[in-house]
C-alpha cells in the first residue's frame, strides 16, 4: 500500500483494508431528569448542584453496544459472549468493541484475551512512557510527554526495541500513528528480572515479555486525549491473531464530557 497516510473507519467500511485499525468519536451519553429535593423546614425546593446531577446521570449506551460485566465473586476475569461492549479507559473515555464467544476480559477490560493473543487497549495520560531500562529497571517508567509524537519517538530511541517505521493514521477528527514493535529473538535476557524485556506502559501497568515478541501498537489522539492500543504475543501466526486484528478493525473511541 503505497499511501503514507491511512484512513481508519468502522469496520462496516473496512473491507478492503484488513489490517487497519477503525475508529471515530461519538458522544452518547443522556442525561436522566433530575429530582429536586423538598425541604420541609422552608417549604421549598432547591435546585440539585452540578455534583448532585453528575452523580445521578445514567450513561445510556446505542442500539447493540453491552455493559461490560463485572467477574463473578472471587474470579479475575470474566468470559464473554459475542457481542458489541463499551469499555471504559478513564472518566472522561472509553471504547467500543466487538468481541468473539469466548473472550476473556479481566482488569476492568483493559485486557481482552482470545486464545493466544491479548488486546491492550488503555488511555495514555502525562505519566504514560518508556522505562528506564526494560531490562533491570522495566518498572520505572520515564513519562515520554503529552503528544502522540512524543511517545512514539521515546519508544523507538530506546535501543532494546525494534520499531518499525510509523505510518500515519487518520481518523474523522483523530489521527496517530501505527507501527511494529520487537524485542529480538536473539536479545540475551538472562540478566533481565524474569528473563523479559519491559514494554512501554503506565507506570504499574506496563507488561514484560520474552524475547521474539513482536507486537502491533496503534497510539492515537482522540478529542485531545491519548490512547494506545496494541497487542501482546509471543511468537503467534497470523492465523492465530486474526481475531484480534478484527477486533482492532471494530473499535470506536468515545469521548464523554
Amino acid at each position: 500500500m503505497s499511501p503514507r497516510s491511512r484512513i481508519l473507519r468502522p469496520a462496516i467500511a473496512l473491507t478492503a483494508l484488513a489490517s487497519l485499525l477503525a475508529a471515530c468519536a461519538d458522544n452518547d451519553a443522556d442525561p436522566s431528569d433530575e429530582t429536586a429535593d423538598t425541604s420541609a423546614s422552608q417549604g421549598g425546593s432547591t435546585t440539585p448542584s452540578d455534583e448532585e446531577s453528575r452523580l445521578t446521570e445514567k450513561i445510556v449506551l446505542p442500539a447493540g453496544v453491552l455493559a461490560l460485566p463485572e467477574p463473578d465473586g472471587d474470579e479475575d476475569a470474566v468470559v464473554l459472549e459475542a457481542g458489541r461492549y463499551r469499555v471504559p479507559l478513564s472518566e472522561t473515555l472509553s471504547f467500543d468493541v466487538d468481541v468473539p464467544p469466548g473472550t476473556e476480559a479481566s482488569n476492568g477490560g483493559l485486557y481482552l484475551a482470545v486464545q493466544e493473543t491479548v488486546l491492550k487497549v488503555e488511555a495514555a495520560g502525562e505519566d504514560y512512557g518508556v522505562p528506564s531500562d526494560p531490562c533491570s529497571a522495566y518498572t520505572d517508567i520515564e513519562p515520554a510527554g503529552p503528544t502522540v509524537d512524543n511517545l512514539v519517538g521515546a519508544i523507538r530511541k530506546q535501543p532494546i526495541y525494534r520499531a518499525g517505521r510509523p505510518e500515519p493514521i487518520e481518523f474523522e477528527g483523530a489521527g496517530g500513528q501505527y507501527f511494529e514493535l520487537r524485542i529480538p529473538r536473539g536479545y540475551d535476557a538472562s540478566s533481565c528480572r524474569d528473563g523479559q524485556v519491559g514494554l512501554p506502559g503506565n507506570p504499574g501497568a506496563n507488561n514484560n515479555m520474552s524475547p521474539g515478541y513482536v507486537g502491533h501498537w496503534w497510539i492515537v489522539d482522540v478529542e485531545g486525549q491519548r490512547a494506545v492500543v496494541q497487542t501482546l504475543c509471543n511468537q503467534c501466526d497470523p492465523q492465530t491473531s486474526e481475531p484480534i486484528t478484527r477486533m482492532v478493525q471494530s473499535i470506536t473511541f468515545t469521548p464523554t464530557p
